[in-house]
């Protein structure tokens, strides 16, 4: 056992801030559309969904979600008043199961969301045709990814996450990009910092995780009590506020400096991937995206869920920060709202969430870091053979 640890995502906090040209060069980046930025991501896509629903006629609004997913997904739908209505995903691949989403829509369909998972696509492409013949707006969920060169978003509304773990990390905060002529706004919190939000937009806040998610420190303060690390549970969203336009300070800059310098690599895991191939551990992909070279995460599929625990334990003993993600389907949380619960059931994102798990892709993986994974595959590989039965004599 190691006596280091790696955290599964990890992104030094930024602490420069102040380039007055930062944000015009943001604005630029994502088509001169209308950025405004929230105290977090789930914020920002409460909006989007409200501003959906206001868009709409119907009394009783639903809005599309993948049935695997992070269950603030469900808490901006909530905080909007409007009904999830889950939809199962695809069976072997990352996007949603389009007989299912298809029979899904309904005239009190008032958005779908395409969430873009660890970076490797949301289908957006293939749901951009369905959505503009039935005229239902389409919302990018890209929290998990943030590209360093400028792309096509075909959706009518993009949500960014700028939180812990996220591929900017300011520890708070969101941004929801939408058409410049799009003034369907509801009413939100007076823009200004909560405590909490001050306290971590602060110096202080970026240089105690920048510490604390060091190696030799995140192997002591993972395994601390109450830490509620890798802990996945529902929590409703109080309010969609604002940040104020001092904000942009950080946001601005941060941006500028994340697009200067790359933080995570697939490349360091592409000859391990192709000798785990032939065992059954699969790398997952998104139709009609290509793999990204910058995952947050490398998302993996193990062949059953037995396979996929004992593979997460055995990494982590060597302090690899393997993670079985969300773990369940969106049902499955802890805590999730009893409409959501009695939803399903879904299979396909039962399996997924049965076989998913993921390894980091960040500049702390190491040559090392890769010899010890291809000892634990390969350790649970022979444990996985039959014995061999003796000959009678």
């Amino acid at each position: 056992m190691r006596l280091t640890a790696l955290p599964p995502v990890r992104r030094a906090v930024p602490l420069q801030r102040g380039n007055p040209a930062a944000r015009a060069s943001m604005e630029r980046f994502f088509g001169n559309r209308k950025i405004t930025l929230y105290a977090s991501g789930t914020a920002a896509l409460a909006q989007a969904i409200a501003n959906c629903a206001a868009r709409s006629a119907t009394s009783d609004p639903e809005v599309i979600l993948p049935a695997y997913g992070c269950p603030d997904l469900v808490a901006a739908c909530a905080h909007a008043s409007v009904y999830p209505r889950l939809v199962d995903v695809a069976s072997s691949h990352w996007s949603y199961d389009l007989e299912a989403l298809q029979s899904s829509l309904s005239p009190h369909t008032v958005a779908v969301v395409a969430v873009n998972l660890l970076g490797l696509g949301d289908g957006a492409a293939e749901l951009t045709g369905l959505c503009r013949d039935r005229r239902i707006p389409l919302i990018q969920d890209s929290a998990q990814h943030l590209p360093r060169e400028p792309i096509d978003w075909p959706g009518d509304y993009l949500i960014l996450s700028f939180g812990r773990g996220k591929p900017m990390n300011l520890l708070h905060g969101g941004a929801l990009i939408a058409p410049t002529e799009d003034s369907r706004t509801l009413p939100v919190r007076p823009a200004h910092y909560t405590g909490r939000d001050r306290l971590l937009a602060s110096r202080a806040a970026a240089l105690a995780f920048n510490f604390l998610t060091r190696p030799h420190v995140y192997r002591v303060f993972s395994a601390l009590p109450g830490t509620g690390l890798g802990e996945v549970t529902y929590q409703p969203l109080t309010e969609a506020a604002l940040l104020p336009e001092e904000a942009w300070s950080q946001v601005g800059t941060a941006f500028e400096l994340y697009r200067q310098r790359p933080s995570y690599r697939r490349d360091i895991w592409a000859s391990a991937i192709e000798e785990w191939s032939p065992l059954g551990i699969a790398a997952l992909h998104c139709p009609g995206s290509a793999l990204p070279a910058e995952p947050l995460r490398l998302a993996l599929l193990a062949p059953n869920r037995a396979a996929r625990d004992l593979l997460v334990n055995t990494f982590n003993r060597y302090g690899l920060g393997a993670s079985r993600f969300y773990g369940t389907d969106l049902p499955g949380v802890a805590g999730i709202p009893d409409g959501v619960k009695r939803q399903g059931p879904f299979p396909n994102a039962n399996s997924l969430a049965s076989r998913l798990f993921t390894l980091p892709t960040h500049h702390l993986v190491t040559d090392d870091s890769v010899r010890s994974a291809r000892d634990s595959v390969e350790a649970w590989h022979h444990s996985q053979m039959p014995p061999l039965i003796e000959e009678r004599k």
